[in-house]
């Protein structure tokens, strides 16, 4: 080799490319960092670096560039010497507001784990985890939903006359409850109830009683158990048995003659398209539900249906597809951009 020879290709995409990811690591465990000191809480008001570097008990130089970097993502806003939280941040970093999503930001240090240890992770040192979800992962759920999904969702179905005659209504493994809450606040005469594994439903009492809601639940195994019923409506919002043939058969038999099913889920198409795509699909094989047999495309199982076979089923059961709509958004607990759809049948015959 002739040390004067220059190589064909220029090394600088390459390091363009891995710059701008390692960048991208940095930014993640900077605010990550901040939620977990209280950065965004002591930002309520303007602050200087110096201030905030006693009240954390941090070097004044870690202060200043932490502060920095966040004013440079337009996380926080800086006036002369003084930094505050941005709109931004009030709304979603303070710990005290009702839409903080501090939660959704510190969950995602356990793929990041797998993903700074992916020669382990790809030799089989994967994440264990089940349907059973616990505590944290129903707190980054509520808080994800509570964001705006949970309002977009709730005003499609509010605007059916059946939603609003409907008298009894099963949420299917409801997890944190919060549908139900917002349900039976925007119909007064609905009686709902929440089915979720016994452990969950514990989870979902304590988001009843914040919320003062007059919402029950039911400990169960919707694929071991009878829904029991019949009820007037029952929804399902991201449940592993939400694309199940069988799953929909007992919704079915558990609902009463012109009973709605509102069925809000995500129905991979198109792919491996786009890197985020791959990302996701790949990140969704880190973890294994072993009990409710994850198939390998992210939020997918075993045994799930393609979009147009589960509408299909649907109608071939006795159940008038009356609309879908597309509910997209994002999601920090199963990967990020989500396509779902929000599918209104119901049950004619």
């Amino acid at each position: 080799m002739n040390i004067l020879e220059r190589p064909d290709i220029t090394h600088e995409k390459l390091q363009e490319i891995v710059e701008n990811a390692f960048n991208g690591l940095k930014t993640f465990n900077i605010i990550k960092s901040s939620v977990e000191m209280g950065v965004f809480d002591n930002l309520k008001d303007p602050i200087t670096y110096e201030e905030l570097s006693q009240r954390l008990e941090i070097e004044p130089v870690f202060s200043y560039y932490i502060l920095e970097a966040l004013a440079k993502i337009g996380l926080i806003e800086k006036e002369n010497n003084f930094y505050q939280n941005s709109g931004l941040s009030q709304l979603y970093l303070d710990s005290n507001s009702n839409y903080d999503r501090s939660s959704c930001i510190v969950s995602l240090q356990e793929n990041a784990d797998l993903w700074n240890n992916l020669s382990d992770t790809l030799k089989g040192d994967i994440s264990k985890k089940e349907e059973l979800f616990f505590p944290f992962i129903i707190q980054v759920m509520a808080e994800d939903c509570i964001s705006g999904e949970l309002q977009d969702t709730v005003e499609i179905i509010a605007s059916y006359d059946e939603f609003m005659n409907s008298k009894t209504l099963l949420d299917l493994a409801g997890g944190h409850g919060m549908y139900s809450i917002a349900l039976s606040k925007a119909n007064p005469n609905i009686s709902c109830h929440v089915f979720d594994l016994a452990p969950v439903t514990v989870e979902t009492e304590k988001y009843i009683q914040k919320y003062g809601a007059d919402v029950k639940t039911i400990p169960g195994n919707f694929y071991q158990d009878d829904l029991k019923g019949p009820y007037d409506m029952i929804f399902s919002s991201y449940n592993p048995g939400g694309k199940n043939p069988k799953i929909a058969k007992k919704v079915y038999n558990s609902l009463n003659m012109g009973g709605l099913f509102v069925n809000k889920q995500y129905f991979p198409e198109d792919e491996n398209q786009t890197l985020a795509d791959v990302l996701d699909n790949l990140e969704w094989n880190f973890a294994n539900f072993e009990k409710s047999m994850k198939a390998s495309t992210r939020y997918s199982f075993k045994g799930d249906l393609s979009f147009q076979e589960y509408l299909a089923y649907l109608e071939d059961m006795g159940f008038e597809i009356m609309d879908v709509h597309h509910v997209d958004h994002l999601n920090p607990s199963f990967g990020t951009k989500s396509r779902n759809k929000l599918i209104i049948s119901k049950k004619v015959s």
